[in-house]
């Protein structure tokens, strides 16, 4: 057990705070052009945005910057989601996919995904994103410790007792990549930038090494982090995001002390834009009523219709780059996406500093 359990514990208080969630979905309201009337549906009424609810991080010494974006989430939660674009730096460049989101849409996603395995020099833009009025979310694609820190060596399979025991090449190889995580996490700290941070994601799933060995050794790795990242580093500027796979496995939850945002994925397939309803219930049931559920990657872009009547509540969703980008989702439903009442966008994000 962390020593830190019991006073990281997580909950949605009434109370004090940079920013309250309540005055942050008010902002959102007032960004709305004055012809949009909020509904009530299953996924919850803008009216109703925030209920006076705040989020405590669960790391108790979490930045202005950091405490703001988990209260602007949670207010959201329930009432809107926030949309969200993962990049590619290899296809037309770095802003490839938010080009032609904006080109097709007139609008940017409020969410940028970046990779600290696709491009490990990511944090410029993910400073850039933040000044203009948006929120980077970055993953790391982390090879196994001691194998390629590249896609393929995620698959690799490796000793987690041999990566979290000091004086193994594991665990050497293991802390020189977190402290390259750090390091970048470190340069949007010093800008004053808060990071959703979402490592060791899809979790449950068999195909990458840190699930390979079963919840139990999973959530070492992931407290292992938290710790190193928020004690010894000292980067208080993240909002912890836990991702499942698409088959949500309670087992690989390391508990509501570790997160601030849960979620799941999958791909659905070309064209198919289901709100996913059966896969938020599955990951809503692990992660209970206190923590936004998220869609922390995604193909098709669930239908905001669809999400609304259903209840599917997602907070945000995270298109992956790409194909899955340009060819699973239509110009048509993209433009319908970005301008829907229920979808926040970039523009319609509050000053979060």
């Amino acid at each position: 057990m962390s020593p830190h359990g019991i006073s990281r514990r997580r909950a949605l208080t009434l109370g004090a705070a940079p920013v309250a969630a309540a005055a942050l979905a008010g902002t959102v309201a007032a960004t709305r052009s004055a012809a949009s009337t909020p509904t009530n549906n299953a996924a919850g009424s803008r009216a109703t945005a925030g209920a006076g609810l705040l989020a405590e991080p669960v790391n108790p010494n979490a930045t202005p910057q950091a405490r703001n974006v988990l209260d602007f989430v949670t207010s959201q939660y329930r009432n809107h989601i926030l949309s969200g674009q993962q990049e590619s730096t290899w296809i037309g460049g770095p802003e490839y996919e938010m080009d032609h989101i904006y080109a097709n849409t007139g609008k940017y996603p409020a969410i940028r995904g970046l990779d600290k395995g696709d491009s490990p020099d990511y944090a410029s833009r993910a400073i850039a994103w933040w000044q203009a009025g948006g929120i980077p979310m970055v993953g790391y694609h982390m090879g196994a410790p001691t194998h390629p820190d590249t896609y393929e060596g995620t698959q690799i399979p490796v000793s987690i007792d041999a990566v979290l025991t000091e004086g193994t090449a594991e665990y050497a190889s293991w802390m020189e990549r977190l402290d390259g995580a750090a390091a970048q996490l470190q340069q949007c700290a010093d800008a004053g930038v808060a990071v959703i941070w979402r490592p060791f994601h899809e979790a449950g799933g068999t195909w990458f090494w840190w699930s390979m060995e079963g919840g139990e050794q999973y959530n070492r790795l992931w407290q292992f982090m938290f710790d190193y990242f928020t004690d010894t580093k000292g980067l208080n500027n993240l909002v912890w995001l836990h991702g499942f796979s698409g088959e949500p496995d309670g087992a690989f939850y390391p508990g509501p002390e570790y997160t601030d945002i849960a979620g799941a994925d999958t791909y659905a397939g070309d064209h198919n834009h289901d709100p996913l309803k059966a896969l938020y219930d599955q990951t809503h049931s692990i992660a209970g009523d206190t923590i936004p559920i998220a869609l922390h990657e995604n193909g098709p872009i669930p239908d905001p219709d669809g999400m609304q009547s259903e209840g599917a509540a997602w907070v945000l969703f995270n298109t992956w780059h790409g194909n899955h980008l340009t060819v699973s989702n239509s110009v048509e439903h993209l433009a319908k996406v970005y301008n829907h009442d229920y979808v926040i966008t970039r523009d319609e994000v509050p000053d979060l500093s």
